[in-house]
Formats: structure tokens, C-alpha cells, sequence
């Protein structure tokens, strides 16, 4: 058919707003990627590619972030608008034990897929941490100066720089997660069941603040701003989620504890813990950028540990 068609023949305008927006999600076999996944899966104007690499399978494709040429290839093929980089060495312990591989994935693929994501015209998500912080003046807003004292944050702070430099991409920094969990240590948080049941008596630090945050949270976030850029909002730079509760690690043993009418006896806090990698002490983060925005999400902590951690009584 030549010419031009009247008005009166092109698709119904609700058709056009109805455009799919395609997305890749990194890591999607993870804690936080799982939910990611599942969460945007289920929204029709999302067509959601998951990858993984030791746990591919079934709806997950498997990619070696390490691999530039698969990498790329699989961008070539899927086409994403979007990716969302859930994949990292989260665990500043193993990070420290193993510094080469965390900054292989933190760092050197992050910013290998960045790249490949700009020359694409993918815009990049990239997860990130509130450990690139130093702690010691909370709250802090995603345009304070980050001061990392150990090497996951400094590799997660690498991460970031090497994704802001590299493309129109953003960052979402989250600080301790947890959430449905294929076993209890999946999470520092839900590994205190074990801790509460045992009788043994344990010490736990009494120190440092963090914000347990829901992986379905931040799941619910990074879908309300896809859903914004789909009807033409721009993201760019650098937002920051968090749960609101703050606690130490024997205060929220204490509330795993009282939510299944465990004894906490056992349990002491030490205000003065050793780590074999500096933690800081508060990196509250303030995530007014997103709440601005009308970003919403959460349930009380209480109602969230009660579902996630069901399973495993």
C-alpha cells in the first residue's frame, strides 16, 4: 500500500501507548534478581529475558558475564531497551578473600556491558550498595561524596563510575537485602533463623545499623520507573531505596525471635564487634529522589520476615 493513510487508519492511540518495553535482566537466579524477574515477568508491558550462569535453566538463558562476545551477542539478539545488572559478588568477605574475581564481575563486566549497552541503545540499571559509604554521617543523599572502607564498596563504587561513564545509564543503590530465599544463609537476614534456633549461646554485633530491605521492594521500584520510561519519563544518574527499619544484627535476631515466639536468651550483643573487613556504621540512605517521584513500596519488617522465613519452620 503507497501514500500516505488518513489519520482514521493507523493504530488506535492506546495501541501505540501500549508499546512492550524489552528488558534483560543479569544475575536473575540470585536473591534479588529472582524477585526482579518475577515481579516484571508478570506485567504485560514488559517482555523479560532473565540470564544466569551456574543456575541456568528453564526461563533463564545462560550468559558468562565475563565473555564480552556472548555478551554481545546476546544483546544482538534479545534487543533490550533496558538492562537491569542484578549479577555481583555482594558478600564483602568473599570479595576480600577473592579480590580478582569480585572486581572481574563488580568492575571490569560491569563496565564491559555498559559499554556494549550505550553502543546498543540499551539504557543499563545498575544495582548497587549503601557500603559506598563510610558510615559516619548518615543519611545520605545520592549526591554525597561516597568513602568506601572496604573493598566490596570500593569495588561497587568502581561499578558505579565505570556505569555513569559509559552511557545514559542510572544506578539504584540498596542497602542489606533479603526476601524468598531457596535457603536460609541466601541472606544474612534469614541465616538468623538458624542463629535464633540453635541453643548454643552467640554473640552478635550490637554496632553497626543496618536497613534490612525487601528484594520485592526493590523489585516494585525498579517496575513503577520502568513504567515511567515507558510513557517517556528519563532516568539518569544516581537513586537510592531502603527499608525503614533500623536495627543492629542482635536486634533483629531478637525480632526473628519474637515473631515466631522463639527464646532469644541464648542471644548477647556485642557493642564492640571485630570484622575480618571493616563494616561502616550507619549508611542510612535517603530515598527521597524516588519517594518524589511517587515511588512507593514496603510493608512493616515484622510481616515481611513472618512470610519469608514460613518456609523454613
Amino acid at each position: 500500500m503507497s501514500g500516505k493513510s488518513p489519520p482514521v487508519a493507523g493504530p488506535p492511540i492506546s495501541r501505540q501507548r501500549k508499546q512492550i518495553l524489552k528488558i534483560l535482566i543479569t544475575g536473575a537466579s540470585g536473591l534479588l534478581g529472582r524477585s526482579v524477574f518475577s515481579q516484571l515477568s508478570a506485567n504485560p508491558a514488559f517482555d523479560v529475558t532473565g540470564t544466569a550462569f551456574s543456575r541456568a535453566g528453564e526461563n533463564l538463558r545462560r550468559l558468562d558475564l565475563t565473555d564480552s562476545a556472548a555478551v554481545a551477542d546476546m544483546l544482538r539478539e534479545i534487543q533490550p531497551q533496558v538492562v537491569i545488572h542484578c549479577a555481583a559478588e555482594r558478600w564483602p568477605d568473599r570479595c576480600a578473600e577473592n579480590p580478582d574475581a569480585a572486581w572481574q564481575l563488580n568492575v571490569q563486566s560491569t563496565e564491559r556491558l555498559a559499554q556494549l549497552c550505550r553502543d546498543t541503545g540499551a539504557q543499563l540499571v545498575y544495582i548497587s550498595t549503601d557500603y559506598v559509604f563510610d558510615g559516619s554521617a548518615p543519611p545520605y543523599s545520592a549526591d554525597d561524596e561516597p568513602n568506601p572502607i572496604n573493598f566490596y564498596g570500593r569495588s561497587k563504587l568502581a561499578g558505579e563510575q565505570a556505569v555513569l561513564g559509559n552511557g545514559d545509564h542510572w544506578v539504584l543503590r540498596v542497602p542489606l537485602l533479603f526476601g524468598p530465599v531457596t535457603y536460609l544463609r541466601e541472606s544474612g537476614v534469614t541465616a538468623l533463623l538458624e542463629t535464633v534456633r540453635d541453643p548454643q549461646a552467640v554473640t552478635l554485633d550490637d554496632w553497626a545499623i543496618r536497613f534490612p530491605t525487601s528484594v520485592e521492594d526493590v523489585a516494585r521500584v525498579l517496575e513503577q520507573c520502568l513504567l515511567k520510561t515507558a510513557v517517556g519519563a528519563h532516568l539518569g544518574g544516581i537513586y537510592q531505596w531502603s527499608g525503614d527499619t533500623a536495627c543492629t544484627r542482635y536486634q533483629l535476631a531478637r525480632v526473628v525471635a519474637e515473631t515466631y515466639g522463639l527464646s532469644a536468651d541464648h542471644l548477647s550483643g556485642d557493642p564492640a564487634p571485630q570484622y575480618n573487613e571493616p563494616r561502616p556504621y550507619n549508611c542510612q540512605l535517603d530515598k527521597s529522589r524516588l519517594t518524589d517521584m511517587g515511588i512507593e513500596a514496603g510493608e512493616p519488617l515484622t510481616q515481611q520476615l513472618a512470610r519469608y522465613l514460613h518456609p523454613f519452620l
